[in-house]
């Protein structure tokens, strides 16, 4: 009986430890090197270079905004250890260490949203800073504003969750937005051509309202952001239809206007939502 028990706990160890032939390991052979495709590749950053590059240029502009505002008739100190650090951080970009230079732009980041708040705390009780509009200033933040809103690879095929790389994007324009007052921001939903018009047209709205609810998160006030859709009859270029063709395709464009004010874009605003209600009282 002994040996029967032994000669079965044998045969069950060696068929535990057993390694199965080449072409035989079943699925965790078959994604061992799965590759990816192009669109997958797209979902997150892939180059810790390109994370370093934009979120520099993002706390350039964000001293630049400061500057405007003439921070430097309150704090001068600490705006020129500002620009100090600001230099470094381009030196160790410049010197292609990565890693450092990861390392003090967050450091970097903490320190310009503590000066942000300080700078406020003190104009609000000196009014030290001279009040003045510098155009070409704001001009280049709302411009950087349009650029991230409207970044490429913002959603998946008939996904409205904002892929990674795109909420990185967001949280820096949110971070912009936040800085600046009397502005509203229009977002139309769009879709590629693949799918039935009613399903695209709700598709879009919801990946507009994502992008919405994200920005509020990141601190975007609620009431100054619309959303729109146009579904799939808008797309992003006239060029034939590929697969990367219809990745831009799938995308939510926002328009950065100025409240109070009638310019070109809230003539195109405007209209965009009367275009809007005459297709949903169709959908109706």
């Amino acid at each position: 009986m002994k040996a029967h028990i032994f000669i079965i706990i044998t045969l069950f160890l060696s068929g535990c430890a057993s390694w199965p032939d080449e072409g035989q390991g079943g699925w965790a052979e078959k994604y061992q090197n799965y590759p990816l495709d192009d669109e997958q590749k797209d979902l997150n950053y892939t180059q810790p270079e390109e994370v370093v590059r934009s979120e520099f240029e993002h706390l350039v502009l964000k001293l630049e905004l400061l500057k405007s505002q003439d921070i430097k008739a309150c704090m001068p100190a600490q705006l020129l250890k500002a620009q100090i650090y600001e230099n470094r951080i381009r030196r160790l970009i410049a010197a292609q260490m990565w890693e450092d230079a990861e390392h003090d732009l967050l450091i970097h980041y903490h320190g310009l949203n503590q000066l942000t708040q300080h700078f406020d705390t003190v104009q609000q009780l000196t009014q030290c800073a001279v009040v003045k509009e510098d155009k070409p200033a704001l001009f280049s933040v709302k411009k950087q504003i349009t650029d991230l809103l409207n970044s490429d690879n913002q959603f998946a095929f008939k996904a409205f969750e904002i892929t990674p790389k795109y909420a990185v994007r967001l949280a820096q324009a949110a971070d912009l937005v936040k800085e600046l007052e009397s502005i509203s921001i229009l977002l139309v939903g769009h879709t590629d051509s693949m799918g039935e018009m009613a399903s695209n047209y709700e598709l879009a709205l919801k990946r507009a309202e994502t992008v919405k609810h994200w920005l509020v998160v990141y601190g975007v006030p609620v009431q100054s952001i619309t959303t729109l859709t146009q579904g799939s009859l808008k797309p992003y270029s006239d060029e034939p239809q590929t697969d990367s063709v219809r990745h831009s395709d799938r995308r939510v464009e926002a328009i950065v206007l100025d409240a109070n004010t009638n310019n070109l874009q809230d003539n195109k605003a405007k209209s965009l939502v009367n275009w809007t209600k005459i297709i949903k009282s169709k959908q109706e």
